[in-house]
């Protein structure tokens, strides 16, 4: 499929043409019994040659499970077919991203204990020493993962090539080696990795450096998880309440939440310690239950079931929580530039997906640029340990600073134009192909024409976002078009707002990107839509003025550039809604099959594959000519 990425060819070829540092990193894949003492969602692989992320995929778009932790085996061969490798005797190191050895430490005790009730202390005593018990009776340790790997993968590593990271480690290298600065600080925050749940590094050339660390359930990432299901949504659903907040007034519960999160040392944030008596221990892991307390019940009123409608008080609570973490990292993060000196920031870890937070770290001028990781996530920290282990173990080049560098996204699995046409075969009692000369003009004439787009063409996206290779496509200027695409093409929530994709050209006349060096390629900045364009994209513009922004150029992805391209010309307009291509509680589609049968089972309109535009009865585009336009409904 063309201009969808790089052409494993070409990648094979450089790595045959000389002899190259290859890294594997991966994480996820505890399986069975152990799984549930370990940490194992968002599995995925990545690959590293000679400090060049080249391949990188997530375990989910193979096996269709949602977040799935499987052992990311399916991962793992993409990765080595993308770079013509043979076998995994042909890599140099293999790490993983977690250390169960590094689970419940002290510090957790010592950090936490001295502010709880004594009731509290021995609940979190007891609760970490008996998870420490079960980790060494269950055998769960970093040796234990090693012997996973060979087991699964048949290939024992030779002694100094198989290596164990530290999960927050993981995910700073993750931001730090793919961001454009010499140097940064870099922080990692989450709900829990291992036994912390934020922690700090300088990045250098000579690497990554501990500077500030804050142990678990002393926790941002579990606040918001509390009160995510505290408001009837499940794990993993933090961004619904993220699009929720716009919606509220945060002064409602302001109070409560400054009482909750307060600043204690070093600007680090401190969690109200009868907050942590929700905890529970769930499947061998501290997780956010929902044992609220007395005292916030008769604050915030009952839990929302997920069969109830949203309140207003629902909404006023997800936006004082969403203003409560964004004052809690901002506060501590100006303590680290004091303490540090450094003037860059990169970010990572499943917090660091909070779009609107970064939007006003980046707008706040706190440091001259923000870099967030693409794969901010778990997954993200297959791409950190491979990239560590490049940098940081075999001692590869170190990292330099790179002239308006982005990070790599495209860089799954691709399907050739064969295999697309025979998808389409298979399907075709069901589609009909057409192939338009012009294709960026038929799709931006079809999406100008109100029509719902899946797109589908080259390398897929690492991370969790969709940005112009596996994508949703519609026209902003419909106020319609959220809740038709919401209710009858997503199946989701109908307040939950779309991203929309604009012309790198024609950003800044669009969107204020202020801190963001006019771009903002990934969608992992919420900004302001300038107040004269917001009833141009009322689709792709939520209830405050925000949007989620994706900036595209010409050099990353020429055929989405030219769609968007089309568009303008046609309607004046440079932006096209852009949002995954999957329905509600499913993964992305990965192969031309996934797409056709997501196509199928909701009301998109069309389907472009490859240079192949599908419609479900008919001949989708008028065609002028047998030449120009030629069916191929028959020989697809």
């Amino acid at each position: 499929m063309p201009r969808g990425g790089g052409a494993p060819s070409r990648i094979a070829s450089a790595v045959r043409a000389r002899s190259s540092m290859k890294v594997l990193g991966y994480n996820g894949g505890l399986d069975g019994y152990v799984a549930r003492f370990g940490s194992s969602h968002d599995s995925a692989a990545a690959l590293v040659i000679d400090g060049e992320l080249v391949a990188a995929a997530e375990e989910e778009r193979f096996n269709r499970d949602k977040h799935s932790g499987a052992f990311p085996i399916r991962a793992m061969e993409h990765c080595l077919k993308e770079a013509g490798l043979r076998g995994f005797e042909e890599l140099d190191l293999v790490c993983y991203y977690h250390s169960h050895d590094r689970m419940w430490q002290p510090g957790m005790i010592r950090e936490n204990a001295p502010r709880m009730s004594p009731l509290g202390r021995a609940l979190l005593t007891g609760a970490v020493s008996g998870l420490r018990a079960v980790h060494r009776a269950s055998k769960l340790d970093d040796a234990r993962t090693a012997r996973t790997f060979v087991e699964r993968t048949g290939w024992a590593p030779p002694p100094g090539k198989y290596r164990v990271l530290w999960h927050h480690l993981a995910h700073a290298a993750s931001a730090f080696y793919e961001s454009p600065f010499e140097r940064a600080v870099c922080v990692a925050l989450d709900a829990q990795g291992e036994s912390h749940s934020s922690t700090a590094f300088v990045g250098d050339a000579r690497g990554l450096h501990l500077v500030d660390e804050t142990y678990a359930p002393n926790s941002v990432g579990y606040l918001y998880q509390s009160i995510t299901y505290f408001l009837g949504f499940e794990t993993g659903d933090e961004y619904k309440v993220m699009g929720l907040a716009p919606y509220g007034d945060p002064a409602r519960y302001r109070r409560f939440f400054e009482r909750v999160v307060r600043t204690g040392a070093g600007g680090r944030f401190v969690i109200d310690p009868e907050w942590l008596g929700w905890l529970v221990v769930r499947d061998g892991l501290m997780r956010a239950g929902s044992g609220y307390p007395s005292s916030m019940l008769r604050e915030l009123g009952m839990p929302r079931r997920d069969d109830e409608p949203i309140e207003q008080r629902h909404m006023d609570l997800a936006a004082a929580l969403q203003e409560a973490l964004e004052r809690a990292v901002m506060r501590w993060l100006a303590t680290l530039r004091d303490r540090t000196g450094e003037k860059h920031l990169c970010l990572a870890g499943g917090v660091a997906l909070n779009c609107t937070m970064n939007g006003k770290i980046a707008r706040s001028g706190m440091f001259d640029g923000v870099h967030v990781a693409p794969a901010s996530h778990d997954a993200g920290t297959a791409a950190g340990a491979a990239l560590y282990g490049y940098h940081a173990i075999l001692g590869g080049a170190p990292k330099m600073p790179v002239s308006e560098r982005r990070a790599k996204v495209y860089l799954g699995p691709s399907y050739t134009t064969m295999e697309a046409r025979s998808a389409v075969r298979e399907m075709r009692h069901a589609v009909r192909a057409s192939r338009p000369g012009d294709l960026a003009r038929a799709i931006a004439e079809a999406v100008a024409d109100g029509k719902v787009v899946g797109f589908y063409q080259g390398r897929m996206e690492w991370g969790p976002r969709a940005l112009g290779n596996r994508s949703i496509l519609a026209d902003p200027r419909r106020a319609d078009m959220k809740d038709i695409v919401n209710h009858a093409v997503k199946l989701r929530e109908g307040f939950r707002p779309f991203a929309p994709a604009v012309l790198i050209e024609e950003a800044n006349d669009w969107f204020d990107l202020t801190g963001l060096g006019g771009e903002s390629p990934y969608m992992l900045f919420t900004v302001p839509v300038h107040e004269h364009r917001r009833d141009r994209i009322p689709a792709v513009t939520h209830v405050d003025g925000s949007a989620r922004v994706q900036t595209v150029r010409r050099e990353d992805n020429p055929r989405f550039h030219e769609i968007l391209r089309a568009f303008f010309d046609i309607t004046g307009v440079p932006v096209i809604m852009n949002t995954s291509f999957n329905v509600k509680g499913e993964p992305i589609v990965n192969t031309p099959m996934d797409a056709i049968r997501c196509f199928l089972g909701t009301q998109i309109d069309l389907l472009v594959l490859d240079d192949l535009i599908l419609d479900k009865r008919a001949v989708v585009v008028d065609r002028p000519s047998r030449t120009r336009d030629q069916s191929v409904a028959q020989t697809a």
